[in-house]
């Protein structure tokens, strides 16, 4: 990797950069203007793709059925379940993307024109403006090329499991070699109370690792620890820049990387948890 400081960014930063609005776009580049380098991962791309493409696809999907942005937007503020929000934001977050104060038929097709430029060039964007992306996990599903069979209509993005992969995918292995460090992080894991649902799954599935590490691909762990999979694959870097802190809280403080922490409110100052200022008070 070039020399210089540098930062990652998680996948939270990277979908921020790409969908939100025009003043927390502004926060994050200056943050990012300070460093010589920014550092992704595999795992990054894979779960940008699983987020923002797979997101865009389902979008055009929904024009082509009802013929109308508007109607398109209404559905997915309406009707979408409450525990589909993530997705809802995002769908939103794309959908705000297109200029207003167009008539419905414009705006429907300047929908599907925009979501074909993110489905079709939104992977290669993010790596040009990440600069490095670490080779990390070798995740297949990040690698695998987003291909348009039939242009606005359909779409292959791969499978979405590691165990259907894992053939293709050396995640075991890049795992293998991070091990004693795994170790680490399952002591930590296994002495925090009150851990969340993540940090919870990532203590169970870092158990099954030690245990049994030639069969950890059929745990999916793209799918089912990706941010444990991500604060292995910054390791090294000193800064680690996100949206998501609880977990990151943990992982960055047994990785001694420092923390930066992005608000949601674009206005709000980050927050920095400095390696050199342990203890920290989550």
């Amino acid at each position: 990797m070039p020399s210089g400081t540098a930062i990652f960014t998680d996948t939270s930063i990277e979908v921020a950069r790409l969908l939100r609005e025009p003043e927390m776009k502004k926060a994050i580049e200056q943050r990012l203007a300070s460093y010589d380098i920014t550092v992704s991962s595999p795992v990054v791309i894979q779960e940008f793709k699983r987020r923002v493409i797979t997101e865009a696809v389902y979008l055009i999907n929904l024009l082509n059925a009802k013929g109308s942005y508007e109607k398109v937007k209404r559905h997915v503020t309406n009707v979408l379940p409450a525990q589909w929000n993530r997705k809802r934001q995002i769908c939103l977050g794309m959908l705000d993307e297109i200029f207003e104060n167009k008539d419905d038929l414009e705006l429907t097709e300047r929908a599907k024109r925009y979501l074909r430029t993110v489905i079709k060039f939104g992977v290669s964007v993010l790596k040009r403006k990440v600069g490095h992306v670490v080779s990390g996990t070798g995740c297949y599903l990040s690698n695998y090329p987003v291909k348009e069979i039939k242009p606005y209509k359909r779409y292959d993005l791969a499978k979405k499991k590691c165990s259907e992969v894992y053939s293709l995918c050396p995640v075991a292995d890049f795992l293998k070699e991070k091990i004693e460090l795994c170790k680490q992080i399952l002591n930590t894991l296994s002495n925090l109370p009150n851990k969340t649902e993540e940090l919870e799954n990532a203590c169970k599935f870092l158990q099954e690792l030690i245990a049994n590490p030639d069969i950890i691909h059929q745990k999916d762990p793209c799918l089912s620890v990706g941010d444990l999979l991500i604060a292995l694959e910054s390791h090294g870097i000193p800064d680690f820049y996100t949206m998501n802190y609880k977990e990151s809280l943990i992982f960055c403080d047994v990785l001694d990387q420092n923390l930066i922490i992005r608000p949601n409110n674009p206005e709000s100052t980050e927050t920095i948890y400095s390696n050199n200022s342990k203890p920290w008070s989550p």
